[in-house]
């Protein structure tokens, strides 16, 4: 269930019970205490697709929405390969600029420490939102970098050649996120990043399918054409 929480920029944003109820879940497994880290968290995710939606917005495409849900998207109309490289991009330069800016305002930070992030909210929002802002830079749907890749090469080629190389690229990041698993060699964060890698080789096979349907679709506005 869905419920309407405000408007940003002319864009509604809703939030799932189910996210709610987790975060309540959540306040109360680890204690008050860590509220400020959740909502840290939770406000650098929405920032993220702010930043998706506002450039959607102002280059005309609608948007029905920003919706907080497990995995967080907003809803915006397809555009042209020039304009969803655009969207695509909005979001992770929205948290880098975020975390470039705290990290300019910090006078040090524990870059390699990770439990150091926890300490302070300043910090924890710096590590968040650099993180995030890498993070979805992979060049692999469904990162905005994979986006990104696929709305560029549909600028220079044809829409199926351009689902085929975001596919290779997508795979072959895949295998990388893999073997950065076994090199690590560390659980739980070994099993959670070979989990991360298999599901992007896994988009990435998907891509590779619907690279295969726009071919076929190709072919047969070509064969309509023929006289």
């Amino acid at each position: 269930m869905w419920i309407r929480l405000l408007k940003v920029g002319g864009v509604a944003l809703y939030v799932d019970l189910l996210v709610v109820a987790l975060l309540a879940f959540l306040v109360l497994q680890t204690g008050m205490a860590h509220w400020p880290i959740l909502l840290i968290v939770l406000g650098s995710v929405l920032l993220h697709e702010v930043g998706h939606a506002l450039a959607a917005h102002f280059q005309g495409l609608k948007v029905g929405g920003i919706y907080l849900h497990i995995v967080p998207f907003a809803y915006v109309e397809r555009g042209k390969p020039h304009q969803e490289l655009i969207v695509a991009l909005a979001g992770p330069a929205t948290n880098l600029l975020l975390g470039v800016a705290l990290l300019a305002a910090s006078d040090g930070f524990p870059w390699l420490d990770l439990e150091a992030w926890l300490r302070e909210p300043h910090w924890t929002a710096t590590g968040v939102n650099l993180l995030m802002g890498v993070v979805n830079l992979m060049p692999a749907v469904p990162a905005d970098g994979g986006r990104a890749l696929r709305a560029f090469l549909m600028m220079k080629m044809a829409p199926a050649t351009a689902y085929a190389y975001t596919a290779r690229v997508g795979t072959f990041t895949g295998v990388l996120v893999l073997l950065f698993a076994l090199v690590l060699w560390r659980w739980p964060d070994s099993a959670a990043i070979a989990v991360l890698g298999v599901f992007l080789i896994i988009v990435a096979w998907r891509e590779a399918v619907q690279g295969q349907r726009e071919r076929r679709a190709e072919r047969a506005r070509s064969s309509e054409g023929d006289p």
